[in-house]
């Protein structure tokens, strides 16, 4: 009885971050409306960043009189190399691109894009031989693939004009798979939460360095509150406290149904923009959601053999 209601505080959280995260795709929209896209970006990447950093110093091991504790784990040298490319793909090129994809389409069709990277990442695994997919994963990726068609080609119709910000978006993601796939050696060496911490650290000075100007020109004293609710709590709780969220229901409901969870979050999204914003989706971005959304449940969920992807692993920043 005590490991069933302990189950379900871990449902109960995942369910109102499934909110929280869809929240922030249509909070992000309203703070484009009076910040630069890079701005609004970086500030609230840092505030993720530091609620991993808190995270992180917290569950430090306790030094001991003959060692002391380190916030970071000691990296050696060969693997330098490929901490610094995770790093600039994962915390500096992806959210940015993100960003400024998301300026130029909307909150649900961000949401859709994100949604499809589970997707590419085990078509992906599958190509390479890390990952197996069976005939049920088959179908859930073909359905996948003709969800983003669809998705595609509403954004190159003339009334649209998305295609520039869907660009833009799938780069981001492509991005962000490829740094899924790139970290995983430097997750089984150090640890998840140290590596995100750290390639978050690394990635987001430089994304600072590059943001600076526009930073330097935003009108900070006159932005409105919604503006600042997405900044801080939108990166301090969706972005970094979200992965909290995720690394506690592993062990206790398994990686499958937290999975799940982040699957509905453009569900979540579509609908919060429609209640808040009156973005009303067109009926191809519906039916792209329905083919995207039901083919990554058929390849995570239902198909046995497939492996998805740890969803400890990082996510866009958009996801928050």
């Amino acid at each position: 009885m005590a490991s069933l209601r302990k189950a379900w505080h871990h449902h109960g959280l995942l369910s109102l971050f499934v909110g929280l995260w869809g929240a922030n795709f249509v909070l992000a929209e309203v703070a484009l409306q009076e910040m630069a896209p890079i701005s609004f970006s970086v500030t609230r990447f840092l505030m993720g960043g530091g609620a991993l950093l808190a995270l992180l110093y917290t569950q430090r091991p306790a030094p001991s009189s003959n060692e002391p504790s380190h916030l970071f784990p000691q990296i050696h040298t060969n693997d330098w190399p490929r901490l610094l490319l995770v790093s600039v793909l994962s915390a500096t090129l992806a959210p940015w691109l993100g960003i400024e994809g998301l300026e130029l389409t909307h909150s649900g069709r961000a949401s859709l894009w994100l949604a499809l990277g589970p997707v590419l990442s085990s078509a992906l695994g599958y190509l390479s031989d890390t990952e197996e997919i069976g005939w049920i994963g088959f179908v859930g990726v073909s359905m996948a693939g003709l969800g983003t068609f669809v998705l595609a080609v509403d954004g190159l119709r003339p009334e649209q004009a998305f295609w520039a910000g869907d660009l833009l978006l799938f780069s981001a993601l492509l991005m962000t798979i490829a740094e899924m796939h790139l970290i995983k050696p430097l997750v089984a060496e150090y640890g998840s939460i140290s590596m995100v911490a750290l390639r978050t650290t690394i990635g987001g000075a430089l994304y600072f360095l590059i943001a600076s100007p526009a930073l330097v020109q935003e009108p900070w004293l006159s932005l409105s509150t919604w503006t600042w609710i997405a900044i801080l709590l939108g990166g301090a709780i969706g972005v970094g406290m979200g992965q909290w969220v995720k690394y506690r229901a592993l062990n206790v409901i398994g990686p499958t149904r937290v999975v799940l969870y982040g699957n509905l979050v453009p569900v979540a999204t579509l609908l919060l923009a429609w209640l808040t914003l009156g973005t009303t989706p067109s009926g191809f971005e519906i039916l792209a959601a329905g083919l995207i959304v039901t083919g990554a449940v058929c390849l995570q969920i239902v198909d046995l053999r497939a492996t998805a992807p740890a969803p400890s692993d990082p996510q866009p920043e958009l996801t928050s």
